[in-house]
């Protein structure tokens, strides 16, 4: 790596989920290969006491696009921030000078028209695949393909989405390189003898499809009423109206023992070795749901709904179960069979070992990662 050289990091949230995982790989491996990291948050969070002391950290908001600003108040707020944000960001890659705009995410363009505007490089790292409004999704292809000089896809998934607004030359898939922590074992969750534990791990946001998790939860509840679920992960402000609508329904159906909602937590690890089976239910394409790795780490069975990265990650199948993402009886009866059938279960945690190994691997990530950033400098 080159000597004296200063990257400058946009990141669109400040938490410990899966793409915040790999900002602080990245973060990390650029440092310790002697480069100067500047980082830009759109505000304070659990992200903070993580970072690498040496690397310079401000917060500015930097018109992080969401789906809650696709109307005309919203577009104009998202317009006027992202304007604010340009003219910030330029100054600070002149100020300070940056040699290389990393933004690690698609739902960030102010990064990218700075580095323009300033004749600076620009390297996307995709982890979404926006779907649902077409001129979005057009703006968006439309606006990262014109404003970088490279972009990662973390998936073939999002590979593919990305390729229709960018050349072949210019986007390449890097799957993301898992690194597993052990976390503190927090006393306050236990499991009771006779219960089957199914356990979800997912920000609570529409398109990971918790409204469907309990249609198959209401499914399985009527094979076996010993069926417990575990629903592990918090929301966004934008969405909080939807945690509650999710958890009046389980009260109305009568499930609140049944299905019960336990926040963020630290302790991941404590609470999948306690549980018997891991639930992946996104609605839309998942772009690469880190959890599943966690989960197989951690020698739990997995399913997932047949969309994204979800597939790469359980191998077409052969690593855990698919089921439909749009069908609660089918996908119920494929669980059942599956809980069923323990030899095909231990078959899919041997296979996920070798495949893991094989595509997952941090360290070819990491060189991979800095083979990119290099090419730029």
């Amino acid at each position: 790596m080159k000597k004296n050289k200063k990257i400058l990091i946009l990141h669109s949230s400040n938490d410990l989920y899966g793409a915040s995982k790999i900002f602080l790989q990245i973060s990390n491996l650029l440092v310790n290969n002697g480069v100067e990291i500047h980082v830009i948050l759109p505000s304070k969070g659990p992200l903070d006491d993580l970072i690498n002391s040496s690397i310079k950290v401000k917060y500015f908001e930097l018109g992080v696009l969401r789906k809650k600003y696709l109307n005309p108040i919203g577009l104009i707020n998202r317009m006027i921030a992202n304007l604010k944000a340009i003219k910030f960001l330029s100054s600070y890659i002149k100020n300070n000078g940056i040699n290389l705009v990393y933004t690690n995410t698609s739902t960030i363009l102010s990064g990218g028209l700075a580095a323009s505007k300033n004749k600076v490089p620009s390297l996307f790292h995709i982890h979404e695949i926006p779907e649902g409004n077409r001129l979005y999704e057009f703006f968006s292809g439309y606006m990262v393909n014109r404003n970088s000089d490279k972009i990662i896809a973390v998936s073939e998934s999002v590979k593919n989405h990305w390729l229709k607004y960018s050349s072949f030359e210019k986007i390449k898939r890097i799957y993301n390189g898992i690194i597993f922590n052990k976390t503190k074992i927090l006393d306050e969750f236990k499991k009771n003898e006779n219960d089957f534990i199914i356990t979800n791990i997912a920000r609570i946001i529409p398109y990971k499809g918790h409204d469907y998790l309990i249609d198959i939860a209401a499914e399985l509840f009527k094979k076996n009423k010993n069926f417990k679920f575990l629903i592990i992960g918090d929301t966004l402000s934008s969405y909080a109206s939807y945690e509650l609508n999710l958890k009046k329904r389980v009260k109305d159906l009568g499930l609140s023992d049944q299905i019960q909602f336990f926040g963020y937590r630290k302790d991941i690890s404590n609470v999948l070795q306690q549980s018997d089976l891991f639930i992946h239910t996104a609605i839309s394409p998942d772009p690469l749901p880190t959890v599943l790795f966690e989960s197989l780490y951690n020698e739990l069975p997995s399913v997932s709904t047949n969309l994204g990265g979800a597939i790469e990650i359980l191998d077409n199948g052969n690593n855990g179960l698919l089921i439909p993402y749009n069908d609660s009886i089918k996908a119920s009866s494929l669980i059942i069979e599956y809980i069923k059938n323990k030899e095909l279960q231990k078959i899919h945690l041997k296979n996920s070992k070798t495949h893991f190994k094989g595509n997952f691997n941090s360290s070819v990530f990491e060189q991979n990662i800095l083979n990119e950033v290099i090419s730029l400098l």
